[in-house]
């Protein structure tokens, strides 16, 4: 072989491997809440874009948007319609309390995840990518499933679609619902405080505290 012809290989199989998730070097690992979660990978996050979006960093330095699976947060860049989320009124006061909850889904995204080593994995009936080319995942920090605590602390309705844990996240999201969580208050109308801002420009939201556990031994296959 050439030496020009050694360096196209070359350049193929990199292009190849920086294109995106290198889904070889996922391993299997059991969660703190006793799931196994199939393929794995341990990235950093670098950037909330809104509550079930973010931006991470591959150890190589390549950047990829992610959309959290099984999740939906309320909108923060486009308008909301409120018809998506069970029982929040259809008019200009169910619209703006889901911007609201929006905004405080961001922030609460951005208190847990921002700068943090997390673990992602796919599921096994979705794509790996939605149409926009973003990874769909599972994000877990610190031993907790990030996409349930969305559902579970009303920050997110749950995405109808086949993942494979949507029993467990309808669950939480019922649970939500009866106990008026988060959103779910938008229902009545007793959920639509707006947000404040400081001189910087940052909202002042007062977001419920994660608490993670030991991050369990992760092990490879």
């Amino acid at each position: 072989m050439s030496l020009r012809s050694s360096l196209l290989v070359l350049l193929v199989v990199l292009a190849v491997v920086l294109a995106g998730c290198s889904c070889s070097q996922f391993g299997t690992t059991q969660t703190a809440e006793g799931e196994t979660n199939g393929e794995e990978l341990t990235v950093t996050v670098t950037r909330i874009v809104d509550g079930d979006t973010v931006e991470f960093e591959y150890r190589n330095g390549t950047q990829e948007t992610v959309r959290l699976l099984g999740v939906d947060t309320p909108e923060v860049h486009t308008a909301n319609d409120p018809e998506e989320f069970e029982g929040v009124p259809n008019d200009d006061s169910g619209a703006g309390c889901l911007r609201n909850w929006g905004h405080k889904a961001s922030e609460f995204a951005r208190s847990v995840l921002a700068d943090e080593r997390v673990t992602i994995s796919l599921d096994p009936n979705e794509s790996p990518r939605d149409r926009y080319d973003r990874l769909l995942v599972y994000i877990r920090d610190d031993g907790k499933s990030f996409n349930h605590q969305l559902v579970k602390q009303g920050y997110a309705r749950v995405y109808d679609s086949d993942f494979v844990r949507n029993e467990r996240f309808y669950s939480a999201e019922s649970a939500a619902q009866r106990g008026k969580i988060g959103l779910w208050k938008c229902r009545d109308g007793s959920g639509g405080s707006r947000t404040t801002k400081n001189s910087d420009g940052a909202t002042g939201l007062s977001v419920p505290k994660f608490t993670p556990t030991r991050r369990a031994t992760t092990t490879r296959i």
